[in-house]
């Protein structure tokens, strides 16, 4: 086990947008964000519907408030969410990452920002991604390596247990 303690990884390519949806995905980013989204609609069709004497009586218009904010909050804002972040995160530029034990490093032409391991919470890996997640800054980062990058036989297999032997599956 000393051996992966003392390994590095780098690799040098970009992100693809669905790379980026699945690595998003894995890493859960929105769960939080839907259930609130859940709680929010709940919440305001309990406001359409009222007790009577004859049962209950259904408002239209709280409902159909309700039903928008929810295909809103539900459907439309965490697919907005990510293209955003796949934008503003200038995912699908050509980058340099280094991962190694102290941390990860991306390069972004002359721009860095290195991500120690006390800041990362979890590492999840997929069919096509390793991924990263952590919090620098009250900012939540998320690092997606596309497996297709590393090219040396058995690397994949040794980034996934140096992974989560320094970031953990989150539990």
């Amino acid at each position: 086990m000393s051996d992966i303690r003392e390994a590095s990884f780098s690799a040098t390519g970009s992100v693809t947008r669905d790379e980026y949806d699945e690595a998003a995905k894995a890493a859960g980013l929105f769960r939080r964000g839907r259930i609130v989204g859940a709680l929010g609609t709940v919440l305001l069709a309990s406001a359409g519907v009222s007790p009577s004497s004859g049962g209950l009586t259904l408002h239209p218009v709280p409902l159909g408030i309700a039903a928008a904010y929810g295909l809103f909050a539900l459907l439309v804002l965490p697919r907005w969410a990510v293209a955003r972040g796949f934008r503003s995160g200038r995912a699908a530029e050509e980058k340099r990452v280094v991962v190694d034990g102290t941390g990860i490093e991306v390069f972004r032409g002359e721009e860095s920002q290195r991500i120690v391991w006390d800041e990362m919470r979890y590492y999840h890996e997929t069919p096509r991604l390793h991924v990263f997640v952590g919090r620098s800054r009250r900012r939540t980062c998320l690092v997606a390596l596309p497996k297709r990058l590393f090219t040396a036989p058995g690397e994949n297999e040794l980034l996934a247990a140096f992974g989560q032997e320094r970031a953990g599956d989150g539990s």
